[in-house]
């Protein structure tokens, strides 16, 4: 039996069959999650802004065209609503940013000793990642966490390919310079 798509999903949710959003936010809930703690540093605001993503997708399902894939529209959404969110908090200029909050760490199955000295490598590179401009941070965030190609990136970040190549490559200078500067030696990977 094959599973069923996203794509197929949302065009289920687009003909007024709105459970089927809750298998897309079972699927892709984390994700977003993630990506809106690290562009806001406050997990509280990123539930919310998670759900907002949610309901602008049961909103929109009919605008969802198929070209490329609805991860990649999702995230589109979800930098807007995230992008918007972090412009409204700046006119007001009342919501802190938490960097102290730990983002959270992927599964590690390494030795006590292995993992620590990772754990401390992972904290510096999170902390250069935080002094980055918001542009950067969304750019390494959605390119080397959610999306495997530079197609569906260049859609998320409304341009090409080759343009959300050059995006990438500058964001990773501009983060092993930053990394660089506070730790007095590039990124060791």
């Amino acid at each position: 039996m094959r599973a069923v798509t996203d794509e197929q999903l949302i065009q289920w949710v687009a003909n007024g069959d709105s459970s089927c959003l809750a298998t897309l936010f079972e699927r892709h809930h984390r994700g977003v999650y993630q990506f809106c703690l690290q562009m806001t540093r406050q997990p509280t605001q990123s539930e919310d802004l998670v759900q907002d993503v949610f309901l602008k997708i049961l909103r929109k399902a009919k605008l969802y065209r198929g070209e490329g894939s609805f991860k990649a529209w999702m995230f589109n959404i979800a930098r807007n609503v995230t992008l918007d969110h972090l412009r409204k908090a700046k006119r007001q200029n009342n919501q802190p940013i938490d960097e102290d909050k730990p983002v959270e760490q992927l599964a590690d199955n390494r030795s006590a000793e292995q993992a620590a000295a990772g754990s401390q490598s992972v904290q510096r590179v999170m902390q250069a990642l935080a002094q980055l401009p918001a542009a950067a941070q969304e750019v390494i965030w959605l390119g080397r966490f959610e999306f495997d190609n530079y197609e569906d990136l260049g859609r998320v970040l409304a341009c090409n390919a080759g343009a959300a190549r050059v995006r990438m490559h500058r964001a990773m200078a501009l983060l092993n310079s930053t990394y660089t500067s506070i730790n007095g030696a590039p990124i060791d990977v």
